[in-house]
């Protein structure tokens, strides 16, 4: 990103609370430095003076300059087998959960605890800089960098799918989470939250688009080009045989689907989010959402995206795991200096350099088994 076009456009606009930009000529050395450092080492420098304060934590220009670096270089965050039962229930906390943040390499270890009133039952994949994580009846955003929860309006009916984009026009988060109009019913209510720290409103507005199908419980969703994707729950009836993905734009909020691969081999255990199982996963890779069909003990595939009315897919990558253990081949979490990283069952990280197509395994003093990937962001949670 060109520094010296968010300064100028900075120029042009407000911040929060009408207070103009600060980011003039004469700081672009200072907002450069400022912006190479991590979220930690730059809440110390809240301090030094009124100027690097307002820049860090309300300057959108700053913000995004930073965000454009820290996504370079994404972190991962390993949830650990061991909770908390009733560890502040006094305060209307029943559940710790406990963390460990890494780069992706496993080094820069820093530990984290979320505290909620109930289990958490999915976290899904960073979304410029948030996490969105969920229980039975309510949807939480966290920010990692910052060890800030937002928590939003609860629901009485149980959640039936949500996920979480980022829309650049407007730089600001939507949430979105999808309910059962009716215990039968195959269609799902829609309702979206816009994350607007400081902003009047804090509530969900109900769509008058449903969500056509019911989604699949054990896949994430992926965000990639302004909408969010579902794997279908294949189980239901569907409109047309090879329908696999529903995808909802957040830009003009409106649902469609999309068919699979025409080369994609259905099996009967493909829905099933294990490392060591076959399975089918949507992740976004380099800003395009890709579909990676793992076949234990054979090998990897990896489509992208290409034409998203026309459902039309391009296989860009087939890696040979045959000789791999399939502990070791799990989902696939991010791609980094041309290595695509996965998960795994067991305490390694897999990683394959897709022009050499060779990999290589690193140890971890924990599971790898339920991570989640996210970079580093000045996202404020604050109402």
């Amino acid at each position: 990103m060109d520094f010296s076009n968010i300064v100028r456009a900075q120029n042009q606009v407000r911040v929060q609370k009408g207070m103009a930009s600060h980011l003039t000529n004469n700081h672009v050395i200072i907002a450069d430095i400022l912006s190479r450092l991590p979220v930690k080492t730059l809440s110390r420098f809240n301090c030094v003076c009124k100027l690097w304060y307002c820049m860090i934590n309300s300057d959108p220009g700053f913000q995004a300059l930073h965000h454009s670096r820290s996504w370079r270089n994404p972190r991962f965050l390993f949830r650990l087998s061991d909770f908390d039962f009733n560890p502040l229930e006094h305060l209307g906390y029943r559940y710790a959960y406990n963390f460990v943040s890494t780069d992706t390499e496993g080094k820069n270890i820093c530990l984290m605890q979320i505290k909620v009133h109930e289990p958490v039952k999915l976290i899904l994949p960073g979304c410029f800089g948030l996490l969105v994580f969920s229980t039975d009846t309510r949807i939480h955003v966290c920010n990692p960098s910052t060890r800030r929860i937002l928590a939003l309006p609860d629901y009485k009916s149980k959640i039936a799918g949500f996920g979480v984009g980022y829309l650049s026009s407007i730089r600001r988060h939507k949430i979105v989470r999808l309910i059962p109009r009716r215990p039968s019913s195959l269609h799902l209510e829609c309702s979206v939250f816009t994350l607007a720290p400081g902003e009047e409103g804090f509530s969900w507005r109900v769509m008058n688009d449903q969500c056509p199908y019911l989604v699949d419980h054990f896949s994430l969703p992926a965000f990639a080009n302004e909408t969010i994707y579902w794997k279908i729950d294949r189980q239901q009836a569907l409109n047309r045989h090879n329908d696999f993905i529903v995808s909802f734009n957040i830009r003009y909020e409106k649902f469609m689907t999309i068919t699979h691969p025409a080369d994609w081999i259905p099996t009967s255990n493909l829905d099933w989010r294990s490392p060591i199982r076959n399975s089918t996963q949507l992740v976004e890779l380099r800003g395009t959402l890709c579909m990676i069909q793992t076949l234990a003990s054979s090998h990897v595939a990896v489509w992208k995206l290409a034409d998203h009315k026309n459902s039309m897919w391009v296989k860009i990558c087939m890696i040979d795991t045959s000789r791999i253990h399939p502990n070791f081949v799990g989902e696939v979490q991010c791609i980094k200096d041309g290595e695509i990283i996965f998960n795994s069952a067991s305490n390694h990280l897999l990683y394959y350099d897709v022009r050499k197509k060779t990999f290589r395994k690193k140890m971890l003093p924990h599971s790898a088994e339920n991570l989640t990937s996210y970079c580093e962001s000045l996202t404020s949670l604050t109402r």
